[in-house]
């Protein structure tokens, strides 16, 4: 239960913190997160957004997140089914399609697994925040990769990477289904997108292209697998769900028209950590008159507290030397 309050014109939330978020902080404040992705990075130190995504609002008290720049700036430049993964890892195009991000992550990696499980931590959060239909289980795929003898999870949903065991205390892993990556090459479809991750798409309305979406559509709806249905559940409901030609048409053409906001920001290059680093606030400004004035106090309020710190320090100084 959330609760608005004013005081003095300036807004802020009283909240009664779920699992998952109280657990999700304290691994940030531990530095045990770090995001690649921008946006998410600005969310996780407390930025928000109103009823329209672009709607950018300030945290009235900035929380601790990491942002590392040089992986997607780093990786090769591929593609799935045509579309560059670097674009489809940032979350206005990953949102929603964790399954077959999870599987365009995979194409970087020698070996790797890809974990399917439910989130419990999370669905009781999702539940308790939505406004939609609750859901008794929120299903989600992610890539886990072996580092220096250490598994790393990369979720493209939350634009995160962090080590397994932080991530599972985090979101309440159950129900954990594994794919391993031998198991993956060894299969037609994911042979089919291997071989064509050199290749990018053309525009969406393309005969051709058309044409590959709908016969990779096709082997994955029928996928049959007696030997492995866990694998045969996975490209037929989850991967077919995450990347059929609606899917692949509404991040193509969102690409091309730019019809968000969020689509038009360039991810800034260098590594920043959120209690010290501002310089680009301004790419995600809130472009409505209210909000404007409202992030306007909340940056005043952060100046005031600064300068309130520098004269505290300054007078307990003093009064040190006064002693002395």
């Amino acid at each position: 239960m959330r609760y608005n309050t004013c005081v003095n014109n300036f807004d802020f939330d009283i909240e009664f913190k779920s699992l998952y978020e109280i657990r999700l902080k304290h691994a940030q404040d531990k530095d045990k997160i770090v995001y690649y992705d921008y946006l998410m990075y600005k969310r996780g130190s407390g930025w928000c957004t109103g009823l329209l995504n672009d709607d950018w609002r300030r945290p009235c008290k900035i929380k601790r997140a990491k942002y590392n720049a040089e992986f997607l700036k780093n990786l090769p430049n591929y593609y799935f089914l045509g579309f560059p993964i670097k674009e489809l890892l940032k979350s206005p195009y990953s949102d929603g399609l964790c399954h077959a991000c999870a599987v365009a992550l995979s194409l970087y990696f020698d070996e790797f697994e890809i974990i399917t499980c439910d989130l419990t931590n999370y669905t009781a959060y999702y539940n308790k925040h939505s406004e939609d239909r609750k859901r008794e289980q929120y299903e989600h795929s992610f890539i886990l990769v072996n580092i220096d003898n250490k598994k790393y999870v990369i979720d493209s949903t939350w634009g995160i990477i962090t080590d397994y065991n932080t991530y599972k205390h985090i979101f309440g892993v159950k129900n954990v289904r594994t794919l391993s990556s031998n198991e993956l090459k060894n299969n037609i479809i994911y042979q089919y997108i291997k071989e064509r991750k050199n290749i990018k798409g053309p525009d969406i309305y393309n005969d051709e292209y058309s044409k590959e979406i709908h016969k990779y559509m096709a082997m994955c709806e029928n996928y049959k697998n007696p030997d492995n249905k866990h694998l045969e559940d996975f490209i037929s409901r989850c991967l077919f769900r995450t990347s059929n030609s609606t899917c692949m048409w509404n991040i193509m053409s969102s690409r091309e028209t730019k019809v968000m906001i969020d689509y038009q920001i360039d991810y800034p290059d260098k590594n920043m950590l959120s209690i010290v680093d501002d310089e680009h606030d301004f790419l995600i400004e809130s472009p409505y008159k209210d909000t404007i004035e409202r992030n306007k106090r909340v940056l005043e309020s952060y100046h005031s507290k600064k300068k309130k710190s520098l004269k505290e320090k300054v007078l307990t100084l003093f009064d040190d030397i006064i002693e002395y």
